[in-house]
């Protein structure tokens, strides 16, 4: 759980090419390739559910006071 304003950053660690891409269109990174990463301030409450394109079954959720 984090607060409205807060950044959040990914990192990918795989080998492969990773995406962030929420499941309503606020946030979407571009194709992040190994090493790379993304930061993304959230600056509204709500929970926000994400998933990799390249990868359907590879999600997660931020929840944001």
């Amino acid at each position: 759980m984090i607060n409205q304003g807060n950044t959040v950053t990914w990192t990918n660690k795989d080998s492969e090419i990773q995406t962030v891409t929420e499941d309503q269109p606020l946030l979407s990174s571009k194709d992040m390739r190994p090493a790379q990463t993304f930061d993304y301030t959230i600056d509204s409450a709500g929970r926000f559910v994400y998933h990799c394109m390249s990868h359907l079954s590879m999600t997660g959720k931020i929840i944001v006071n």
